[in-house]
């Protein structure tokens, strides 16, 4: 995609897919994290390319709403999770995992889920031999397998840990990209959010939320 091509799709609010993404074997995970409701349309574009096998999402679904400070919104996090459960429940993935965060309301995603698995703390799970660990809180999600150390840990909520490479042990944060993990060859694709993400989510990089 050339350069010009490049700014007038972000300026659109789409997300950029390098060539090396789509040519990822599979099967994939898609990790997101910290959504505002503006990405869902292209969440949905964006499952229909890739369709990973599975999805992640490591909580605060309806992110610029911030539910826990603003509880007044409730019917709008009602609404929007209606439209993200739909989203996640008609792509293509075999599996979807929400593990939620401080700005989610269980009940109502116990409501709307249909087929998604949701997880009020952190799980581990095993894919294909590879162990991943998610959480909406990275602590949370590092002393989910203190017994055997992850291959991966998936986490959002804010900054405080950034996405890093250590001893053959990958940390990735939600919030500063979306990540799909090819199981075959364990390589991670790092994926950019489109234009106006992190304005949505009401500047998360200078507050602490």
């Amino acid at each position: 995609m050339n350069t010009i091509k490049k700014m007038l799709w972000k300026m659109l609010g789409r997300v950029i897919l390098d060539e090396a993404v789509l040519r990822a074997k599979g099967p994939t995970i898609l990790h997101i994290s910290d959504t505002p409701t503006s990405f869902y349309p292209e969440l949905n574009r964006l499952l229909g390319i890739l369709k990973p096998n599975c999805i992640v999402h490591t909580g605060d679904l309806a992110d610029d709403l911030k539910l826990q400070l603003r509880p007044s919104l409730l019917r709008n996090y009602e609404s929007a999770l209606v439209k993200l459960m739909q989203i996640v429940n008609q792509s293509a993935a075999e599996k979807v995992i929400f593990t939620l965060g401080n700005h989610d309301n269980l009940e109502l995603v116990r409501r709307y889920a249909g087929r998604a698995e949701f997880y009020e703390d952190a799980i581990t799970e095993n894919f294909q031999g590879i162990r991943i660990s998610c959480a909406h809180y990275h602590e949370a999600a590092l002393g989910s397998s203190k017994s055997k150390r992850s291959d991966f840990y998936l986490y959002g909520h804010d900054l405080s840990l950034k996405s890093q490479r250590t001893n053959e042990v990958y940390f990735l944060n939600g919030i500063e990209a979306m990540h799909l993990i090819d199981l075959s060859t364990g390589e991670v694709f790092e994926i950019m959010y489109p234009g106006g993400t992190d304005s949505a989510r009401l500047n998360r990089k200078r507050m602490r939320l």
